[in-house]
């Protein structure tokens, strides 16, 4: 009766390593299929974007001569693959685009290049920043991407500077975070805490 326990018992160990291992080895599968995939597009063969993404997105000609980009990967929606981000080198507000793998295809979740003063910039746990500058005025957006490529807000800060115009009736300098005013010393902490010192570093970049 022990021997038929204890072969039972290592049979099922067994199943149990296999099917740990199973689950490693498709986690690792879909990891290379991810690289391959960003490879391929980076290099220009475009075959396994998804049809309705050059409908839906202007996605540039990352082998244009006239402009240099960088690109790096970064998992932004905790599934434990990377997701492909490429801006312009040193300058995402000219472009920046995310780029997502998934059943063997990719998707764009952001390409723009529409306004020189909004950008999208990531942060080394994976979270982004949507800074935009405007009149003397400046807002980042903390958020997260989710496994459908949504996007859910975590955090806003707000500095204005100066006045819009000679008729403007807004206070400053004035300091927000999450829709509350805070004094100068409070924002300077939690933008430093919360963005500069969270930056992705430059070293993760890669020149085209």
């Amino acid at each position: 009766m022990r021997k038929i326990i204890a072969v039972v018992l290592a049979v099922t160990g067994m199943l149990s390593l296999t099917a740990c291992g199973d689950m490693t080895d498709d986690n690792k599968s879909a990891e290379n299929r991810a690289e391959d995939a960003y490879s391929s597009f980076l290099s220009g063969d475009r075959t396994l974007l998804n049809s309705a993404q050059t409908e839906t997105w202007w996605i540039p000609d990352f082998h244009d001569e006239s402009m240099i980009y960088e690109y790096a990967y970064l998992d932004l929606n905790g599934d434990g693959i990377e997701e492909l981000l490429i801006q312009l080198e040193e300058m995402p507000g000219g472009y920046n685009g995310v780029f997502h793998f998934a059943d063997d295809q990719l998707f764009c979740w952001n390409s723009d290049a529409v306004e020189m003063n909004c950008r999208d910039y990531p942060l080394h746990d994976g979270t982004m920043v949507r800074q935009y500058n405007y009149s003397g005025s400046c807002s980042y957006t903390i958020f997260r991407y989710l496994e459908n490529g949504e996007t859910e807000d975590a955090t806003s800060l707000l500095v204005r500077e100066e006045a819009m115009s000679e008729d403007d009736s807004e206070t400053y300098p004035y300091y927000e975070i999450d829709g509350k005013e805070v004094d100068q010393v409070v924002f300077e902490e939690q933008l430093q805490a919360l963005v500069t010192d969270r930056m992705l570093e430059r070293s993760a970049w890669k020149t085209l």
